[in-house]
């Protein structure tokens, strides 16, 4: 869809990093495009072609984490031949807060993570609740669980930074905006200041997901102690408020490893995080992980849509309208948001998927109908209303429970008739007759 098709309405930034222009797009609240300064290059727009597609290989569990935590891209932007936004969600009501200013106004502004890496005092100034400990361990479980996506699909996202992630004072829940700008494998050198990897210091490496072990690991010992400052001063207070334990060491050893293969993954960070903190039984709605997906099994098209209707049947344009132009395909988004509408789109070709991996990921069970999802694909229709798609590949298990069981037939026993235990008695009779006569006969 080309941008005229993409009506503005509420600015929400200008001139921010590499986007010249974010906007809530006029008949779709909670919906954003946001248009880069410069069109995007030839590598960028592929993997921001495989970056939209990508959900429709996610599993149900790492589909429900994209649709609460991440503002994923949904849609591609065109001008022409040129690629210049993406559509993607607005972060919830929750992300956003009135911050008393100086003045006494309060006025409502997103919450960036560098509230919580505040002291407490600065926090109550501003009119927010200072975080207790299980805000601080939920927001950095959080964290880990989207590094943990990340990594099983081979994203490099790299700017991880306080201003890259929103938080929810109340809850300690976060949500991680900017993904268009993730890489699939590697990614162009990227630094937001304080956050600098002493093992890829400069431009002349690209970054990849090693980088990503260590921000997160400095991601979590600011947020768990908010030491903002050197990342081991912070890792040294967290030692000696806690204790040492297997999340301290696993964090230790990926702020100083001198090797980046040698950093814990994020599945290893979150998974000593449970072992030490026991989060998951405070939050039972956390998913578990779910298991790897090939970084090349990149395949399909989203667009975005609301979640609280069913899915609709893929198609086959992947180019569909979703309130912003080129929409490449529709998805159910997000469960966040209360209401969505729709926007007219154009199709157009659909563009060639990545090659398909050697090993598919096995069939996803069939959702129920409260199941939010992103993967149904309806191209050319804008952001248009999901319906329930027929024929999703469904798990052995779930198509033998779906089947119906026919009532068992009972084979009735093969009984033996009065007439014939009659017929074989005078047999038996008659028998008894002739051998004794035969007998006394001789007599």
């Amino acid at each position: 869809m080309e941008i005229g098709d993409v009506p503005q309405d509420t600015v929400i930034a200008r001139d921010n990093g590499e986007s010249r222009l974010v906007y809530e797009i006029a008949g779709h609240p909670g919906w954003l495009a946001k248009i880069y300064k410069q069109p995007a290059g030839a590598e960028r727009s592929s993997d921001l072609q495989r970056l939209v597609y990508l959900p429709t290989v996610m599993s149900q569990d790492d589909q429900a984490l994209v649709d609460r935590s991440l503002s994923w891209p949904t849609t591609r932007i065109h001008d022409g031949p040129d690629l210049v936004g993406v559509v993607m969600a607005k972060a919830p009501d929750p992300f956003y807060a009135r911050l008393k200013a100086p003045s006494g106004r309060q006025d409502s502004a997103p919450l960036e993570l560098d509230w919580l890496a505040s002291a407490p005092a600065k926090c109550e100034a501003a009119g927010l609740r200072p975080p207790d400990t299980g805000v601080r361990i939920r927001a950095v479980r959080e964290l880990l669980e989207a590094g943990a996506l990340f990594a099983r699909h081979d994203l490099v996202y790299a700017d991880w930074s306080y201003r890259n992630t929103l938080w929810n004072h109340r809850t300690g829940q976060v949500f991680v905006i900017d993904m268009d700008s993730c890489g699939i494998g590697t990614r162009d050198w990227v630094e937001s200041y304080g956050w600098q990897d002493p093992l890829f210091p400069d431009r002349s490496r690209r970054l990849t997901v090693h980088s990503d072990r260590y921000k997160l690991a400095v991601m979590a010992v600011r947020c768990l102690t908010a030491v903002r400052q050197d990342p081991l001063a912070a890792h040294r207070e967290l030692v000696a408020t806690t204790g040492s334990d297997a999340f301290t060491d696993a964090l230790g050893e990926a702020l100083k490893a001198t090797r980046e293969t040698d950093r814990p993954d994020p599945e290893q960070l979150l998974a000593a995080l449970r072992r030490t903190r026991d989060t998951t039984a405070a939050h039972p709605g956390t998913p578990a992980p779910s298991p790897r997906a090939p970084s090349s099994n990149v395949t399909g098209g989203i667009k975005v849509g609301p979640t609280k209707a069913a899915r609709k049947p893929a198609s086959g344009s992947d180019t569909a309208g979703g309130g912003a132009a080129n929409v490449t395909g529709k998805v159910d988004l997000r469960g966040r948001l209360a209401a969505r509408t729709t926007a007219p789109g154009r199709s157009a070709p659909r563009p060639p998927a990545p090659p398909a991996s050697p090993a598919p990921p096995a069939p996803e069970p069939e959702p129920t109908a409260t199941t939010v999802r992103r993967s149904a694909i309806t191209p050319g229709r804008g952001l248009s209303r999901a319906a329930a798609r027929p024929g999703a590949p469904r798990s052995r298990a779930a198509a033998a429970a779906a089947r119906p069981t026919p009532a068992r037939r009972t084979r009735p026993g093969k009984g033996v008739s009065a007439s014939k235990v009659l017929a074989a008695l005078a047999a038996l009779i008659a028998a008894l007759y002739c051998i004794t006569h035969f007998v006394l006969g001789w007599v």
